[in-house]
C-alpha cells in the first residue's frame, strides 16, 4: 500500500459563484457550493473527469480533494486524462443534482461522486450510464445498478474499533457512542456494525448516544454536555472528531476514559502522545479511514473507462472494498508522531492504491 501523508491546504480556495455555468475547461478555483475547478492544461484525447464532493467543510474532505487532485495532475501530465474538474454542493441536494446534470451535459467521460445521501440522483445516474459515462460512487455509497462503488471496508474499520473498546473493558462497562451524520450511508453502516459488535457483549451498556457531524466543534459541545450530566462512563466509541472530545474532557478536568477510538487528525495523535508521554494513561486505537479513498476510486475509474475489466472476485456487489491496514496504538505511537512531525495539527493521515496495486485488480 502506498502511504501518503497528505498536507492540507492552509488557504481556502477562492469563491466563484457562477462557475457551474461557466466553461468547465477554464481554470478556476473553488470554495463555494456552486463552483468547479480544473487542473487546466492543453486539452488532449484523454478522459474528462468530474468529481462531485458533497462537502468540503472538514479536514477529511479537504484531504480527499487534495489526494484526488494529486492523482489527476499526474494523469494529466501523462495524457491519461485531459481535464479534471471538481464540484461541491456543500450539502445542498438541489445543487448536487444540477452539478451532476452539468457534468453530463458537458460531456465528461467519468463522474466521481461522494454523494450527500443515498437517494435523489437516479434519473441523472441513469442518463449518464445511458450515455456511456463511467459513474463511480465513493465513500457514501449510492446503490444503483451499473455504478462502480468504492469504499473503505467499514466491517474492518468500525468492527475493529468496537472490538477494541469491548476488549479494553474486558467485556463489561459503560460506553458513550458518537456517530457522524444521520442519513449518510457510511455513517449508518458504521453505526450498524458498532451495534452488531456491541450486541455480542451483553455486559456492555451504551449510556449516551450523540451525533457530531464529523465536526470537532460539535463533538466538543456534545461531550461537554454529556460530562455535565454526571452520567458515569468507561469508554468512548466514536466516528472521528476525537480532538473535540478530548478538549472537552481536559477543560472539564474530568478523568480520562479507559479507552477511546479513531481519528486520522494529526492533532489527535499529538494529544494522545502528550497524555501518554510517561506511561499509558489513555488506551487508544486509530485505524485508517483514508481520505485517499477518492484517489483510489479515480485510479479504478480511469482503468474501467479505458475498457479494462476487473479480475474475478475483486468486486462484491459491484463494490471495491479497500481494506484498512494502517493502525496506530500505544506500541507505535512515538514512531508515528515522529513520522508526522512536519504536518499541521489539522492535517490528515491518508493513503491510496499505488499504480501497481491498481493494475493488479484488473485482467
Amino acid at each position: 500500500m502506498k502511504r501518503l501523508i497528505a498536507l492540507l491546504l492552509t488557504v481556502m480556495m477562492v469563491l466563484t459563484l457562477a462557475s457551474c455555468a461557466a466553461d468547465p475547461g477554464s481554470s478556476s478555483t473553488t470554495g463555494d457550493s456552486n463552483s468547479s475547478t480544473s487542473s487546466g492544461g492543453t486539452e488532449t484525447e484523454g478522459l474528462k473527469v468530474a468529481s462531485i464532493n458533497a462537502y468540503n467543510h472538514n479536514g477529511w474532505r479537504m484531504t480527499y480533494e487534495n489526494d484526488l487532485k494529486a492523482v489527476a495532475d499526474e494523469y494529466m501530465k501523462e495524457g491519461i486524462i485531459s481535464k479534471y474538474d471538481t464540484f461541491c454542493p456543500n450539502g445542498d441536494q438541489a445543487q448536487e443534482v444540477q452539478m451532476f446534470e452539468t457534468a453530463i451535459n458537458e460531456g465528461y467521460d467519468v463522474i466521481l461522486i461522494n454523494a450527500i445521501g443515498a437517494t435523489g440522483l437516479d434519473p441523472q445516474i441513469a442518463k449518464a450510464l445511458d450515455q456511456g459515462i463511467t459513474v463511480v460512487s465513493i465513500d457514501n455509497l449510492y446503490d444503483y445498478e451499473g455504478v462502480l462503488k468504492v469504499q473503505t471496508d467499514q466491517r474492518v474499520w468500525a468492527g475493529n474499533n468496537a472490538k477494541f473498546i469491548c476488549e479494553q473493558l474486558d467485556g463489561k462497562g459503560k460506553v458513550v457512542l458518537f456517530t457522524g451524520m444521520p442519513g449518510v450511508s457510511g455513517s449508518n453502516l458504521r453505526y450498524n456494525i458498532f451495534m452488531d459488535v456491541l450486541s455480542q457483549y451483553p455486559d456492555i451498556e451504551i449510556v449516551g448516544e450523540h451525533t457530531h457531524n464529523w465536526s470537532q466543534v460539535d463533538s466538543k459541545q456534545a461531550m461537554s454536555e454529556f460530562l455535565a450530566s454526571g452520567i458515569e462512563y468507561d469508554a468512548i466509541l466514536t466516528e472521528e472528531a476525537c480532538v473535540g472530545i478530548l478538549q472537552a474532557i481536559q477543560e472539564a478536568g474530568a478523568p480520562y476514559p479507559k479507552a477511546i477510538t479513531s481519528d486520522e487528525e494529526v492533532g489527535y495523535l499529538r494529544m494522545l502522545g502528550e497524555i501518554n508521554k510517561d506511561e499509558l494513561v489513555l488506551p487508544f486505537y486509530i485505524i485508517e479511514n483514508p481520505p485517499g479513498i477518492g484517489a483510489t476510486a479515480l485510479k479504478l475509474a480511469v482503468r474501467k473507462a479505458q475498457g479494462k475489466e476487473f479480475k474475478e472476485g475483486v468486486l462484491k456487489d459491484d463494490t471495491y472494498y479497500y481494506e484498512p491496514t494502517y493502525i496506530i496504538t500505544y506500541e507505535n505511537m512515538e514512531e508515528e508522531i515522529e513520522t508526522t512531525k512536519d504536518m499541521a495539527e489539522t492535517d490528515q493521515i491518508s493513503s491510496y492504491l499505488s499504480e501497481e496495486e491498481a493494475d493488479a485488480l484488473f485482467q
